[in-house]
């Protein structure tokens, strides 16, 4: 009995698994995108040319606290 009960719910969960295909290619995109945009930020730190807005920091963080 404990075994037929084991094995549907096996069966349950491999059936509901979303597919590697699919979440393997939603993971490369958003890490590609997150890579390009620390590159860019630590190449414009280097060079000296990245600022700091002022007024969406401030944003920011008032829209954090309320």
């Amino acid at each position: 009995m404990i075994s037929n009960i084991n094995a549907q719910s096996t069966a349950y969960i491999q059936s509901s698994a979303p597919k590697e295909n699919e979440s393997k290619g939603v993971n490369k995109t958003e890490k590609s995108e997150e890579l390009d945009k620390v590159s860019s930020l630590k190449k414009q730190i280097q060079e000296g040319t990245y600022q700091v807005d002022l007024f969406k920091t401030a944003q920011s963080i008032t829209e954090e606290l309320l």
